[in-house]
């Protein structure tokens, strides 16, 4: 069993020192190590959350939405990163994506994040997501080849409207 909860900063140097392969690859293209980046991630979110094994109380996932030049422009960008035990979820996880993509969608309309090419598991994500791919362009400091991934609000799967940020409980979720 696992459950979503609101991050916390004691999940981050457990994810850092767990996280899969092609995470760390995506983190050091963008010239941070998995450390760096879940601290900025977290820092700079509107909302950011934590996927937990239980009872082990031990992060799989952790993921939030940072404002993309001010809070006002309407757009915002997802991040997530996790650990390689999470594809032992993968089919409950992708269930309750919408919930999580819903949340971030009410915040912000416009959705956009970049993904390293060589991440064919995070290509394949997103674009089930609703998200509509670009590219892939130089990105990041070390000029590696990402995609552009954008969603408005309108696209996504299952969106049905509302403000559902104003209910950041905990939400079980079953394997």
């Amino acid at each position: 069993m696992r459950i979503i909860i609101p991050a916390h900063p004691d999940h981050i140097s457990w994810m850092a020192d767990n996280m899969s392969e092609e995470d760390r690859e995506e983190c050091a293209a963008m010239g941070l190590g998995p450390l760096r980046a879940l601290q900025t991630g977290f820092e700079h979110s509107v909302a950011a959350w934590t996927g937990l094994k239980v009872p082990e109380q031990r992060p799989l996932c952790m993921f939030g939405l940072i404002p993309v030049e001010g809070i006002l422009n309407g757009t915002g960008s997802p991040w997530f990163l996790s650990t390689p035990e999470l594809r032992r979820y993968a089919i409950r996880f992708l269930k309750d994506c919408d919930q999580y993509l819903n949340r971030m969608l009410d915040i912000f309309p416009t959705l956009v994040e970049y993904v390293d090419a060589r991440h064919s598991r995070g290509i394949k994500w997103v674009k089930w997501l609703g998200f509509t791919l670009t590219g892939p362009e130089p990105w990041g400091p070390y000029g590696a080849p990402f995609y552009r991934a954008e969603i408005k609000r309108a696209a996504a799967r299952g969106h049905g409207g509302g403000n559902k940020i104003a209910r950041m409980e905990p939400s079980p979720i079953t394997r």
